[in-house]
């Protein structure tokens, strides 16, 4: 389910399992502008589809979860800083997809990870690192919103934004869920994966709420 969320989120051919993501220079401008779309349409349908995919769908681990945000993240980095700066409204339909996505995958995975491994000795270091670079993505978020996007600044500030969440989702995947796989269960995980999922769903409506 996770690998199908990913791929439907970016509107790219299906990616075979292990295969590399597809290269920054792959898509036709028209095809990354439809990609930007769709990923945008995409987080919709998650957020009004999610309450009775939970009731039916096979358990899903809190990391199968967590990487299948973690790859739309990655589409829309690749993505937004391809757009040329005669294409603001462009641009801007990218960034709110990122902005949306970044916010509901961090307050879900902050309530159904980090706070899970708050409570273990070994996991208050990496913990309190991830959610440090937590508060400085969002930060970056906000200075971008304060920029003209037709400008040089918005998109070097995009860029560097980009840098950060593909350096900081690396991270989580190569040390943050190895440090937190030997604290939990098999059965948290998958507990943990289906409030995850609940979560991200319902963070998603309340941010495309208000707008």
């Amino acid at each position: 389910m996770t690998d199908r969320l990913a791929r439907a989120a970016t509107a790219t051919p299906p990616t075979p399992p292990g295969a590399p993501p597809t290269p920054a220079g792959a898509l036709s401008d028209g095809r990354a502008s439809a990609s930007a779309q769709a990923a945008q349409d995409h987080l919709v349908r998650i957020a009004t589809s999610a309450p009775r995919r939970a009731a039916t769908a096979a358990p899903v681990s809190i990391y199968d979860a967590l990487r299948a945000s973690h790859e739309i993240q990655r589409a829309l980095c690749r993505q937004i800083v391809r757009i040329p700066g005669s294409r603001p409204d462009k641009r801007l339909a990218v960034f709110k997809s990122l902005k949306l996505e970044l916010a509901a995958h961090e307050a879900a995975e902050e309530r159904f990870l980090y706070v899970p491994m708050l409570m273990h000795d070994t996991g208050l270091d990496p913990s309190r690192h991830a959610l440090h670079e937590h508060h400085q993505m969002d930060e970056m978020v906000e200075d971008i919103e304060a920029l003209a996007p037709e400008g040089d600044a918005w998109m070097a500030h995009v860029k560097a934004l980009a840098h950060k969440v593909r350096h900081h989702l690396d991270e989580e995947e190569h040390k943050f869920f190895q440090a937190s796989g030997k604290i939990l269960s098999e059965t948290q995980k998958l507990t943990l994966g289906r409030r995850y999922l609940r979560d991200h769903a319902r963070m998603l409506r309340v941010l495309a709420g208000k707008g």
